[in-house]
């Protein structure tokens, strides 16, 4: 599924995990290289959020 056809809801979930997987409250940190592609990926669904709000 495209991150395009996501609920505004699932969306914000994705978020929220995604900064979950960056947070000290992890066991496990994430490598460099996992960091940079989560923090692109969030972007892009922040991006989508935004676009979502101009248009209502």
């Amino acid at each position: 599924m495209s991150d395009s056809n996501l609920t505004t809801e699932e969306k914000l979930a994705k978020l929220e995990k995604g900064l979950f997987l960056m947070s000290k409250d992890r066991e496990r940190a994430l490598s460099n290289h996992e960091t940079e592609d989560l923090i692109e990926e969030l972007r892009g669904v922040v991006a989508e959020l935004k676009a979502e709000v101009s248009k209502a």
